[in-house]
């Protein structure tokens, strides 16, 4: 059975740290991943398990500096969105 899991992945850019998520089925093939697609002037600082992918939605997620493309966001289906 295919198991992957959700990553989180603090980078930094400048002076600023970041914070996305990655889905992937190991820390290392997150890491790969986050290194091979990041741009020059990024620097990964640290990589955490964030727990099982739960197959949530996946969609594009723009923050103000990304690393690399594409970014995704974790959204949960159970979850109302304009409730927020």
């Amino acid at each position: 059975m295919w198991q992957s899991f959700i990553f989180g992945m603090h980078w930094r850019h400048g002076n600023r740290v970041y914070y996305d998520e990655l889905t992937a089925s190991s820390k290392e093939e997150a890491t790969l991943y986050f290194l091979h697609h990041k741009r020059d002037d990024v620097f990964l600082v640290r990589v955490e398990l964030i727990g099982p992918d739960d197959g949530g939605m996946r969609e594009p997620a723009h923050p103000p500096v990304l690393p690399f493309s594409p970014l995704t966001a974790r959204r949960k289906l159970d979850q109302d969105e304009d409730a927020r």
